[in-house]
């Protein structure tokens, strides 16, 4: 079927009818300025690839060098006058194509109705058009019912059905289309922000989801600032929870020196002669009191301290 090795795009539109214009164009669209479903009436800012002139037999293709290295959306599309309208119509296919791929277009009374696309990206996205009109045929509900249903069918499929990045990327700009998109990013932000890094690490070129990441960015500059806010806010507690925690030492610390009545002079004195090691007559003979005078000022000072023999004043003076 695909006899062609230059050839991308190949295949016939019906040359027997006289009023279809013998001219097939070819146009790039971008995901960005897709405005509507699955016709290329639904896209702007369209980008001419090339225009070829069918054979006489209706033949024509395009080679692939015209064509990118990924994923693309593509038009193909001829002119035909309308004799009943006395104006030109346009008789057009959208597909998801790349110049590793094939589509033969064969021949039809309708042109560009019967053909074969070996891009798995495009088959993709039928499923999902499919799924799409489904619905449409199915649900029979308010306006407002509508849109919630859709968004949420739209949405499941999308994640749970779909999974090549370029589909997913056209289905989330259906539900822009709708105007429903800007609601289920309020409702799912982590889900949204997860797609965008995930596209950024794609291959696919930025242009074609800029406009989610202009939806996104009202949604990351106000996490930021939550965020920033929220953490001034801890800050904020934090350095009073330290504050009062050094209050609370300090006044503590001072509560216990208050507590622990000072020693006097001599006691000082007796004190250092107890840690040195004298004798309670040692300590009277170096003061030239009576032993009895040291032994009360030993009391005080164990009293004053809290201890009960010199052991323990020794310790306490080491770690204190």
């Amino acid at each position: 079927m695909f006899g062609f090795a230059q050839s991308a795009i190949s295949g016939y539109i019906p040359v027997e009818d006289a009023n279809m214009s013998r001219e097939v164009h070819l146009t790039q669209i971008s995901v960005t300025n897709f405005t509507g479903d699955k016709s290329a009436a639904a896209f702007k800012l369209k980008k001419a690839i090339a225009s070829v002139k069918a054979d006489a037999n209706g033949f024509f293709e395009f080679k692939r060098n015209l064509l990118a290295d990924k994923d693309a959306i593509y038009k193909i599309h001829v002119n035909r006058f309308e004799k009943a309208l006395k104006d030109t119509v346009v008789v057009e296919e959208l597909f998801l194509f790349s110049k590793r791929d094939t589509i033969y277009f064969k021949k039809s009374p309708i042109p560009f109705s019967d053909y074969v696309n070996t891009n798995s990206a495009h088959k993709e996205w039928q499923k999902l058009y499919d799924f799409e009109q489904q619905l449409r045929q199915t649900t029979l509900k308010k306006e407002d019912s509508l849109s919630i249903a859709y968004l949420g069918d739209v949405k499941s499929y999308t994640k749970d059905s779909l999974e090549i990045l370029m589909v997913k990327l056209i289905s989330i700009k259906q539900l822009d289309n709708k105007a429903l998109l800007e609601k289920d990013i309020a409702k799912n932000p982590s889900f949204y922000v997860a797609f965008l890094q995930e596209l950024k690490e794609s291959d696919i070129n930025r242009s074609e989801y800029l406009f989610l990441e202009n939806k996104l960015a009202f949604l990351t500059t106000e996490v930021a600032e939550s965020k920033y806010a929220v953490s001034k806010i801890v800050n904020f507690i934090l350095g009073l929870l330290i504050a009062a925690l050094v209050c609370f030492v300090f006044i503590q610390r001072r509560r216990k020196r208050k507590a622990i009545p000072e020693l006097s002079k001599q006691e000082h004195t007796i004190q250092r002669l107890i840690l040195q090691g004298k004798t309670n007559k040692e300590i009277a003979n170096e003061l030239f009191i009576s032993l009895n005078t040291v032994k009360t000022h030993i009391t005080n000072i164990y009293s004053k301290l809290q201890v009960s023999n010199r052991q323990e004043l020794q310790r306490k003076m080491q770690n204190s």
